[in-house]
C-alpha cells in the first residue's frame, strides 16, 4: 500500500470520513478493481467525484447515543412483499442536494418527512434543512466533532427539532419550509423567528440491536411509516456509483445519513435497499442506489417518523388582518386579508356567520346599506387545514351619507365639483 493510499485509510478508520476526491488516477483504479473483482456497479465520474468526502459525508455518532434512544421493535410478518418501492406509489418528492456542506445528517431527518407528507396528504413540501443547520441548539458535539453545534461539520439525527422535543433559540419547533429559510450549504446566521408549518407526532429507532437494524424490522417500517433515515460508510467507491447493485462493502464506522425507500429481494446477492442521497440527481441513478442489505454498514442507526397528516394542524398564516370600517350608507366597502400557506389558498368570508363574497382575498360591499353593517370574518384555508382572521366591523356613520349610487359615479362627481367652477354640486 502506498503512503498516500495508507494516510487515506487512517483517516477512514479513525475519522470515517475519506478526504479526498474521487477524480483521476484513483477513478481509474477503482474502474481497474470493478473489472477484476467483477462488481455488480458501475463507477465513474459523476456530481460527486469531484467533491471531498468531507464536504459530502458529515453523519457523526455520538458516543453515548443508545442511553437516551428510544426504540420500537416490530412484530415480524409472515409474509412481506419480494419488492417494494415508494418511488412507484408516488411517495418521493424531488431529490434533493447537499452540496459541499456535510449536512447529510439534516438531508436524513429531512428526508422521510417530506415523503411522509407526499404520502399522508398528496402535496409535494419542500422543508429546510439550512433551519436545523443553522438553529439547532446541540452543546454536546458527538464525537470527532470540533464545535458544539451542529452545522456543516456534521450532526446526528435531528427529529427532536421536527417532534417539539427541542427548539431553535426562540423556542420555535416543528419543519420549516425552505421558502422561509433557504438552504446555502454553510453555516448560516439563525434569524429565527421563523414558521413553523409541519411537525410529527413521533419518532423511533427500529431495533433495538447492536449494529446494523434487522432488514424485516426496516421493510416493515417502510411499509408502515414511509421512507426511513439509515446510516451507511461511504468510501470512493460508494462516491462514484453510476448504476447497478452496490455490493462493495467496507465495514468502517458510518459516516453518511440517507433514506431508504424500498427494497427488491431479487437484486444483489440477498437482496438490495433502495437508498435516495442528498447529492442531487446526477449522482448515481436519478439521485438513488441500490444497494446490499448490510453492505457498508447500511441501516446503522435506522429510524422512523410518525407523520399523521394535514401539518401541525394549523393551516395558512394571516399575514394581513382586515381592518373594521366606519362608512356613509350608500358608500363602496372593501375588507382585505393576506395568507400564505402550503398551495392553493381558499377564502370564505362572513357576516355575523353568515356566508358573503365570494372565494377571494377581498370583501366588495359595492353600496352599503345598513344590513351591511355587523362583524365579518374569513376564513383562510390550504391543503394542511384553516386559520381564522381577526374580526373586523363594518359601522354606519349616522353623520354622514351618500347617494345610492356607484363607487365610480361619485368619484366623479367629486372630480367634477373639484375642476369645474361653474358646475353646482349637492349631497342629496
Amino acid at each position: 500500500m502506498n503512503r498516500t493510499l495508507a494516510i487515506v485509510v487512517f483517516l477512514s478508520v479513525v475519522f470515517g470520513v475519506a478526504y479526498a476526491d474521487v477524480s483521476g488516477e484513483r477513478l481509474a483504479s477503482l474502474r481497474a478493481e470493478a473489472l477484476a473483482k467483477g462488481w455488480t456497479f458501475n463507477v465513474g465520474e459523476n456530481a460527486a467525484t469531484g467533491q471531498q468526502l468531507s464536504a459530502l459525508c458529515g453523519l457523526r455518532v455520538p458516543l453515548d447515543w443508545r442511553e437516551t434512544a428510544r426504540f420500537r421493535t416490530f412484530a415480524a410478518k409472515e409474509v412481506l412483499p419480494a419488492s417494494f418501492d415508494w418511488r412507484a406509489l408516488g411517495g418521493c418528492p424531488p431529490v434533493r442536494n447537499q452540496r459541499g456542506c456535510g449536512s447529510c445528517w439534516a438531508f436524513g431527518t429531512v428526508g422521510p418527512l417530506e415523503c411522509s407528507i407526499l404520502i399522508k396528504d398528496g402535496i409535494t413540501v419542500d422543508l429546510s434543512e439550512q433551519w436545523l443547520v443553522s438553529c439547532n441548539q446541540e452543546t454536546d458535539p458527538p464525537h470527532a466533532l470540533e464545535k458544539g453545534t451542529w452545522g456543516c461539520e456534521g450532526g446526528w439525527w435531528a427529529h427532536d427539532y421536527h417532534s417539539g422535543f427541542k427548539t431553535d433559540p426562540c423556542g420555535g419547533t416543528g419543519a420549516v419550509l425552505e421558502t422561509d429559510f433557504p438552504y446555502t450549504a454553510t453555516n448560516a446566521a439563525c434569524a429565527c423567528p421563523y414558521p413553523h408549518a409541519y411537525g410529527i407526532d413521533d419518532w423511533a429507532f427500529i431495533g433495538p440491536e447492536e449494529g446494523i437494524v434487522d432488514t424485516d424490522a426496516i421493510k416493515q417500517a417502510i411499509m408502515t411509516y414511509g421512507p426511513v433515515s439509515a446510516a451507511v460508510y461511504v468510501g470512493a467507491a460508494f462516491q462514484g456509483y453510476n448504476g447497478g447493485v452496490f455490493g462493495f462493502s467496507e465495514d468502517l464506522e458510518v459516516n453518511h445519513a440517507v433514506v431508504l425507500v424500498g427494497w427488491d429481494d431479487a437484486r444483489g446477492t440477498n437482496g438490495a435497499w433502495i437508498l435516495r442521497n442528498s447529492w442531487g440527481p446526477n449522482w448515481g441513478v436519478g439521485g438513488y442506489m441500490y444497494i446490499e442489505y448490510g453492505c457498508s454498514n447500511v441501516g446503522f442507526g435506522a429510524c422512523y417518523v410518525d407523520y399523521a397528516g394535514r401539518g401541525l394542524g394549523r393551516g395558512p398564516t394571516i399575514v394581513k388582518q382586515p381592518e373594521s370600517l366606519l362608512l356613509p350608507l350608500g358608500w363602496f366597502g372593501r375588507l382585505d386579508v393576506a395568507a400564505t400557506g402550503i398551495g392553493a389558498l381558499h377564502y370564505r368570508w362572513q357576516r355575523d356567520g353568515v356566508d358573503v363574497g365570494s372565494d377571494a382575498p377581498a370583501c366588495y360591499i359595492e353600496q352599503v346599506t345598513e344590513a351591511d353593517a355587523g362583524s365579518y370574518i374569513c376564513e383562510v384555508s390550504d391543503a394542511r387545514g384553516s386559520s381564522y382572521s381577526n374580526t373586523a366591523t363594518l359601522d354606519i356613520d349616522p353623520l354622514a351619507t351618500v347617494p345610492l349610487c356607484s363607487s365610480a359615479m361619485l368619484i366623479l362627481a367629486l372630480v367634477l365639483c373639484a375642476f369645474a367652477a361653474n358646475h353646482t354640486c349637492s349631497y342629496m
